[in-house]
């Protein structure tokens, strides 16, 4: 589905690469992540906080612990009670912060994919491949102390790029990643410059061996072997189950 723009600039900067001849397409804006997972979460996280507050204050259950230590050092089954209070309480809050540092994880990879999508489509690529090459960069993503993501290069050392302390952002790695897959980037990624008279302008469609007018058996296969994301990006494109 497309709608007439008569003025991509009055558009938000990343729908702004979607309108091409005056026309929005509809069709190649992803859909909103589903942020659901990270209200559960959260809602979790305001539980576990709740729950924990009826043993007192976090200064509170230090000093109950040193008490505990305290008695362990001595002998008989005063010291055995103690010990085995530490020792149940080290393995349940261990159990429970593993489970909270997952949660955490998993709350920022979901964020994190979110706006690599969103920065992917900001490139250029097209509706089909998003999803499946937002996935596999994941790999090249780390997380700081405060939750935000660093970059990495495909041999893992800290990319350079436009942010702070000249470290690459989403939008760099997004810029990268159509640079080296132009087969999933509308007019290789030149948002919205348009291709030059002839010329196949890096379209997925292009030289697509699953389109019919291009089906090319052998080359299917080459790519089917050599490069099956690549393999699997143009037969969204060609519309090949």
């Amino acid at each position: 589905m497309e709608i007439e723009v008569t003025d991509a600039k009055t558009l938000p900067e990343w729908l702004q690469g979607h309108v091409k001849e005056g026309k929005l397409n509809l069709g190649g804006i992803p859909a909103p992540e589903d942020v659901s997972g990270l209200k559960s979460a959260l809602q979790k996280e305001r539980e576990n906080t709740q729950a924990y507050s009826k043993y007192g204050k976090p200064d509170e259950i230090e000093a109950k612990i040193a008490e505990l230590t305290e008695k362990a050092k001595g002998t008989g089954k005063g010291a055995e009670e103690a010990q085995a209070k530490l020792d149940a309480m080290e393995q349940k809050y261990t159990g429970e912060i593993q489970a909270r540092d997952e949660r955490i994880n998993k709350m920022m990879q979901t964020g994190a994919q979110a706006n690599l999508k969103a920065e992917l489509a900001k490139a250029g690529f097209i509706a089909e491949a998003i999803d499946d090459i937002a996935s596999t960069a994941m790999a090249r993503l780390q997380f700081n102390e405060d939750g935000t993501p660093k970059v990495l290069t495909s041999d893992g050392k800290p990319m350079i790029g436009s942010g702070a302390d000249h470290g690459a952002t989403l939008a760099d790695l997004a810029k990268e990643l159509a640079a080296s897959k132009p087969y999933a980037v509308r007019d290789a990624g030149k948002g919205g410059g348009g291709k030059q008279p002839g010329s196949q302008g890096g379209t997925p469609g292009g030289d697509n061996p699953w389109k019919p007018e291009t089906r090319n058996l052998t080359r299917q296969a080459e790519l089917l072997k050599s490069d099956p994301q690549k393999a699997a990006t143009l037969k969204a494109a060609a519309g090949v189950a």
